[in-house]
């Protein structure tokens, strides 16, 4: 198997698994959105979000730091993993000390404190099972990783909406998320040791100390990413009222959604690659990284165009005519999906590269500007700020990205690619406008050829595109 061959390998493994799990996820959110109604959808937002923040200093990139390592050195992988677990028993007791501290200071009531330990608890064991799925993409066996996110997911929606048609209510369903996080340990930790590592209670303190050294970038980039996309949310809550929250989430998540998937199994199949050819092969790395941003980019903006001009139809669709409120906020959130992708390229490029840190500190740099806006929008704009806020601070991100990679690497010339994707997915939009009232799988499919047809003729594919699919298919070209 060549390398393009496993690239795409891995991505279409990561990517079915996503796929299935994000529906999964996506037919749990929308019932629980049914179920709970706008308040109690935005009590469940406003606590996950909350902990999914605060959950990161259980991690403190040590995860993200192994797949690199290991993707370099594969003989120390039990070295890495073993002492990587050890170290987070001690980062997780610390991280639900912080929770119950804040908790108690924000005082939200009996029920919402309940709420924040079970999701706190989740999310610490959901970090804790992510150190052997570090393992799995390292050593670029993303079968495991997809094993894993199908397991989790299906006993999660498949327990939770049988608790939400039996009429418990959004206290059992964090109980079925705790349950779930005891489940992701014994899934993960059983094919490690069974397929990669030997289990060890050994401990190397001057290991741990590098991990937490050389992590701290990669987990301050994820502290502020976790800000970057949860903020909103948890200002939503603090500034406005769980209505407002449940509202921005009915159009947040569904779009968040639909990037994490695309963007979440490219980034897991090339980052190992990355990481070998910064030291093998710059020609192939610059490559790589052009031409899947180049990918990224036709694949997110007839995303982006079709979910701004039907996005009445699809909240409709979601909600069962619940929600409408909802309609212009995915409007707004839709422009971000084409920046998303490529801002996960060239984030991936920049840790690679060992230059984390300047990613970290374009993350860290946006979060903050996202955190002001919000600050300054939600107030007078509500959800609708909010929205505002997330799009043009995942235009500042990819800013920076851009710039860090021109100081630290080179110019890797990537927004000329943009031009021919982005003029047919307007031209997809223009037309799509006019037929919008029909069928909406029918206009879908309509759009999907508009967009095709726009961009063979825009000259988009040539002798780049067909090499590729010959490396695919295992010819020479």
């Amino acid at each position: 198997m060549n390398q393009v061959q496993r690239i795409v390998k891995n991505i279409g493994v990561t990517g079915t698994a996503q796929i299935l799990t994000a529906l999964m996820s996506f037919v749990f959110m929308i019932y629980l959105a049914r179920f709970l109604g706008e308040a109690g959808f935005g009590k469940y937002n406003f606590a996950f979000s909350l902990t999914t923040l605060l959950v990161t200093f259980t991690d403190l990139g040590v995860n993200q730091l192994i797949v690199r390592e290991i993707a370099r050195e594969r003989d120390l992988s039990s070295h890495y993993v073993n002492n990587a677990v050890l170290l987070k028993i001690p980062l997780s007791i610390m991280t639900f000390i912080l929770i119950a501290v804040l908790t108690w200071i924000m005082d939200p009531g009996s029920d919402a404190s309940i709420l924040l330990y079970l999701f706190g608890i989740y999310n610490i064991l959901l970090t804790v099972s992510g150190t052997y799925l570090s393992l799995f993409q390292a050593w670029e066996r993303m079968e495991y990783v997809a094993t894993f996110q199908i397991i989790e997911r299906v006993f999660i929606v498949t327990l939770g909406l049988g608790v939400l048609l039996m009429g418990y209510g959004l206290m059992v369903v964090a109980w079925v998320y705790v349950l779930a996080g005891i489940l992701d340990i014994a899934v993960a930790a059983s094919i490690s040791f069974r397929r990669f590592i030997r289990p060890s209670l050994s401990i190397d303190t001057g290991l741990q100390k590098k991990m937490l050294i050389m992590g701290l970038p990669f987990g301050l980039n994820s502290l502020f990413a976790v800000f970057f996309f949860r903020v909103d949310t948890v200002l939503l809550g603090l500034l406005r009222d769980d209505v407002a929250v449940g509202i921005y989430n009915a159009a947040y998540n569904p779009l968040l959604a639909i990037s994490m998937i695309v963007s979440g199994m490219v980034s897991a199949a090339v980052y190992p690659v990355m990481s070998r050819y910064f030291k093998e092969d710059a020609k192939s790395l610059h490559g790589l990284t052009r031409i899947s941003a180049r990918y990224l980019a036709i694949a997110g903006f007839p995303v982006a165009a079709g979910c701004f001009v039907l996005a009445d139809r699809f909240i409709g669709l979601f909600y069962a005519g619940g929600y409408v409120g909802a309609v212009p906020a995915f409007q707004i959130l839709a422009l971000f999906i084409p920046i998303r992708l490529v801002s996960t390229i060239t984030g991936t490029l920049l840790s690679s590269i060992d230059r984390q840190g300047y990613r970290m500190l374009s993350v860290g740099i946006s979060a903050a500007f996202n955190i002001v806006l919000n600050i300054i929008l939600i107030p007078y704009y509500s959800y609708i700020g909010a929205a505002a806020a997330t799009v043009l601070s995942e235009l500042l991100l990819y800013i920076l990205f851009i710039y860090y990679i021109g100081e630290s690497y080179g110019d890797v010339e990537l927004n000329r690619e943009f031009i021919k994707p982005a003029a047919a997915a307007a031209l997809m939009a223009l037309m799509v406008y006019q037929i919008r009232g029909i069928n909406l799988l029918l206009v879908v499919g309509v759009a999907a050829i508009i967009y095709l047809i726009s961009l063979l003729l825009l000259g988009e594919f040539g002798e780049e595109d067909r090499a590729i699919i010959m490396n695919l298919l295992g010819r020479n070209t």
